[in-house]
């Protein structure tokens, strides 16, 4: 979905769900002001959980909005990093953990 047609379909559900659609947009507006951990900060870290969410708008999103708050490419490239690390050790460490079970169960065991 390109970004018109997630801006057309947001503007589509707040039509019929204005009273999910208001308060979320608070939210997230709350979420990602500066406090403690600055709004560049803020979108690298959106930028790591939308990719391992696969959620292509929202990778978008928070690339040009971590650019937008100064981030630069190299920052943003470090915040895949961290992802493809976290993503691939979650696989080895649920894999290992799942695939041990599933042998000692063995066949008949299921």
């Amino acid at each position: 979905m390109n970004d018109d047609n997630y801006k057309r379909s947001i503007k589509h559900l707040e039509e019929h769900l204005p009273e999910v659609v208001e308060p979320y947009h608070a939210l997230t507006g709350t979420c990602f002001q500066a406090g403690e951990i600055e709004k560049k900060q803020k979108h690298l870290i959106a930028l790591g959980i939308s990719m391992s969410h696969r959620d292509d708008n929202c990778v978008r999103y928070h690339v040009q909005e971590a650019i937008h708050e100064g981030a630069s490419e190299r920052e943003i490239w470090e915040t895949v990093g961290v992802t493809i690390a976290l993503s691939g050790g979650l696989a080895v460490s649920q894999c290992l953990y799942w695939v041990t079970e599933a042998l000692q169960q063995g066949p008949d065991r299921g």
